[in-house]
């Protein structure tokens, strides 16, 4: 079974056998909630606990601004605010060189056009347009324009009405492309002529779920953007330092709200389509891509209404659609909310809500609101002010870039992605390698002790109630349906397969399923159970029966998970799937000792796939589990954040953990106990070589060398026809 050093080479031993007979299980026979109103529960069973634990916090952040009854207090909590949200997105850069270039210009009536690049980190390019007036007094109000949530970026047709009204008015524009969109798509790819990921909102969560890894957020490289663009604007002497705004609709609304509540040099702001409140965005649309979620904004106790806060009592105008997605009733509470608190600071006036009755956008209503606001609080104008008829510009006309992208124009040009390697390196944890076994208990207790704060992690001690739910029975065995209670609120199902022979010298199996518990019952679980093995499969939360019933956007669940937004929901209150999942797995040990009269000697542990991020961690935190298997597992969390793409990773992630461990320094704290790593996989999830595994694992191995175990460590691959249970005959203890 072993070759070569610490590596397992799966050998077909035999063909498939005992398999036939369990193929024929029907879904309703492994279903443990037979009644609709059940099935509906279950779904909604992690839901419905986030939600609960997203209230409480939203909440308490009420109580905390009813507290508010004076300026000096709005002053302390506008102090709160930035300081919660610097600390989300983590400490900003230092301020570099921007190196700016002037690399195109135009002349229009009433306005010119300047092509600009800088460099808002250094060879990080931000692309941009600078609209000039050609008339009125200098130095000229300014404004810095945002993009929504469009390829084109800067150039789109409907912002550029802003950008060429706002310049004829009389105000110096700048409007940039944020990242993964316009001339600095990510993932462009040069022979398709566009980015592989077809998406603005996939280009910014494929580095989101990297940076969350590091425990930053993208949200971060957003409003450094937009900080250092207002740099620029003072760097120009056409511009009134004291005269700066920023606008922008949707995902330019959320630049907008971010960079005006952090940023104390603007002096006016005008969100478009993106301000409500949480309260009705989690029971609506749910949470949005990654820079839309700065994490845990919601456990930080804060909302929408705290952009605004922050900005009082400058003028803030927010506009909203009452058919918008972003929930109007939320938006007009926030109004209320923020109202209360501008009154307080004795500037009412310099708060309003412009609402118009149409869909999501930029429309000519809005566009002329935020005209008359800014033309009011920059100009003196008074009355409304109109958009003129407009030509606009060709796309390629507004290019800042030889080519149209950064990637192709630039070879030093950095991504988020590759920014947020390079912070990986700076920050990720180092353990010193253990040497004897004395060293090695101190180094695991302390590791797991991180780990354990690191996933919120706490040993559940209610009592299980555990309630059998029925039989199925097929040739050779019986699958009980149970459920059991994980830590209150959760009533998670299992199936349990016995054989009508069962072998008692044979280690009880715990099988964590990629997905439903019942997925492999006809294949690997069968085999199983034909080599006289109990076989116990939970459900744990969010998978199987507990899954929500949800039609997901494709691009999300094809690149990112099939319910992307409960992740990011565990992320807003400060929770994750990963240790949710891994204390569910710790409480089916507890089902197994239970229905053994505590008298379990050994479980053999399976995960496969996506549950083998959450069982490690689950056999790290109880050595009940005396062996594990993990097939066509995550191989590590550095080679998400190292790699350009990732597949499906969203679900495996832990907030922050590089800063402290990663996943095969948690393999190593299982030592002495056997651990069997076979067809472990790539971000992307392709097999990896059991070489590079062993490469990636050194930590692991080396601690078990310390022990004088490392033959119980086993790195390898499981060949095609061969059975689970001949592949792991050894470790199953056949």
């Amino acid at each position: 079974m072993i070759t070569g050093q610490c590596r397992l080479i799966l050998l077909a031993a035999a063909c498939m056998i005992g398999l036939v007979p369990w193929r024929g299980f029907a879904q309703d026979d492994l279903r443990v909630f037979k009644s609709e109103a059940e099935q509906k529960a279950a779904s909604l069973m992690l839901y419905n606990y986030l939600t609960d634990l997203a209230r409480g916090h939203l909440d308490a952040r009420q109580g905390e601004i009813a507290s508010i009854k004076s300026a000096a207090g709005v002053k302390e909590r506008q102090a709160v605010i930035r300081k919660r949200i610097l600390g989300i997105i983590g400490t900003l850069p230092d301020r570099t060189a921007l190196k700016a270039q002037i690399t195109g210009r135009f002349e229009r009536e009433d306005y010119s056009v300047e092509n600009i690049i800088f460099q808002s980190r250094p060879d990080f390019y931000v692309t941009a347009n600078l609209y000039l007036p050609s008339k009125g007094t200098k130095p000229y109000p300014a404004v810095l324009g945002t993009a929504g949530h469009t390829l084109e970026g800067k150039a789109t047709g409907l912002y550029q009405n802003i950008w060429i009204t706002l310049a004829k008015m009389g105000f110096v524009v700048l409007a940039f492309d944020p990242p993964g969109q316009g001339e600095r798509l990510m993932y462009y790819v040069q022979d398709l002529g566009e980015s592989l990921l077809k998406g603005a909102v996939i280009e910014h969560t494929m580095p989101g779920i990297q940076c969350l890894l590091t425990g930053s957020n993208v949200a971060g490289y957003f409003i450094w953007d937009g900080m250092r663009g207002i740099d620029y604007l003072l760097s120009r002497p056409e511009v009134d330092p004291k005269r700066i705004a920023v606008t922008g609709n949707s995902g330019g609304g959320m630049q907008t709200a971010y960079i005006a509540a952090v940023d104390n040099r603007v002096a006016a702001a005008v969100p478009s389509c993106y301000i409500t409140s949480w309260r009705r965005l989690w029971e609506t649309i749910g949470p949005q891509d990654a820079e839309q979620n700065m994490i845990p904004f919601v456990a930080s106790r804060l909302d929408f209404a705290d952009y605004v806060i922050s900005f009082a009592p400058k003028p803030y105008l927010i506009n909203a659609a009452i058919q918008d997605f972003f929930d109007i009733l939320g938006t007009r509470e926030t109004y209320a909310e923020a109202r209360r608190i501008y009154e307080l600071m004795g500037a009412g006036e310099n708060l309003a809500l412009f609402e118009w009755d149409d869909g999501h956008g930029y429309s000519l209503p809005r566009r002329q609101s935020c005209y008359t606001w800014l033309g009011k609080h920059f100009l003196g104008l008074d009355g409304p002010q109109k958009e003129p008829q407009l030509i606009l510009e060709v796309e390629r006309k507004l290019w800042a870039t030889p080519t149209g992208q950064v990637s192709t124009s630039y070879n030093n040009a950095q991504t988020i992605g590759s920014l947020n390697a390079a912070f990986a390196r700076k920050i990720m944890y180092a353990l010193k390698r253990p040497g004897s076994v004395e060293d090695f208990e101190s180094y695991r207790d302390d590791l797991l002790g991180k780990v354990r704060k690191q996933i919120r992690y706490e040993r559940s001690n209610i009592p299980l109630n555990i309630q059998n739910r029925g039989f199925t029975h097929r040739a050779g065995m019986t699958v009980e349906l149970i459920t059991y209670d994980s830590e209150p609120g959760f009533t998670l199902p299992v199936l349990i397969f016995r054989p009508d022979s069962v072998q008692p010298d044979l280690p009880i199996v715990l099988y964590a399923s990629d997905g439903s518990k019942a997925s492999d019952a006809g294949g690997d679980i069968a085999s199983l159970v034909a080599k006289g093995h109990v076989v116990l499969a939970p459900d744990m939360r969010g998978k199987g029966e507990t899954a929500r019933s949800i039609q997901a956007r494709s691009d999300f669940a094809e690149w990112f998970s099939d319910d992307w937004q409960i992740a990011f929901m565990a992320f807003q209150v400060d929770k994750d799937l990963v240790g949710m999942q891994a204390a569910d797995l710790v409480r089916a040990v507890d089902v197994i000792a239970a229905l053994n009269g505590d008298r379990i000697t050994q479980v053999v542990a399976v995960g496969k796939r996506s549950a083998g991020v959450p069982l490690l961690h689950a056999a790290a935190l109880d050595n009940r589990i005396s062996k594990v298997i993990i097939e066509e597992g995550l191989v590590s969390w550095r080679s998400v954040v190292e790699a350009k793409y990732h597949r499906l990773q969203l679900d495996n992630l832990v907030v922050g953990a590089l800063r402290v461990y990663d996943l095969p320094a948690l393999a190593s704290t299982l030592a002495p106990r056997t651990l069997v790593l076979t067809n472990m996989a790539d971000p992307m999830g392709h097999r990896l070589p059991p070489e590079e595994v062993a490469r990636e694992y050194k930590l692991a191995l080396d601690c078990y060398k310390a022990l004088d175990r490392r033959g119980n460590i086993l790195i390898g691959e499981r060949q095609q026809g061969l059975d689970l249970a001949e592949a792991y005959a050894k470790a199953l203890g056949h």
